[in-house]
């Protein structure tokens, strides 16, 4: 998924104040993002490389394996409290 290179929210606010004086009807999306510089990280740049995808996958399955190390403590915390209840 591709990172977001959103503004802040004091950009946002400065935006709204700025529309607020002009009476005319909202802009176009696109002319939106284009005035807060919001867009997509890879938009119009180089597909991401192998590495940076495979660092990806491998942040994943350390997070899995940190998932399933509590889920394993926890059932066995519970099960030890069941047996010497």
């Amino acid at each position: 998924m591709p990172a977001l290179n959103q503004p802040s929210k004091e950009q946002v606010r400065a935006y709204m104040r700025r529309r607020l004086g002009a009476r005319q009807p909202p802009p176009a999306p696109e002319e939106i993002r284009r005035q807060l510089a919001w867009r997509h990280r890879h938009s119009g740049s180089a597909p991401p490389s192998p590495a940076s995808i495979a660092l990806q996958g491998w942040l994943v399955s350390v997070d899995l394996a940190w998932l399933g190390t509590l889920l394993l403590l926890s059932w066995y915390i519970e099960g030890s409290f069941v047996e010497n209840g």
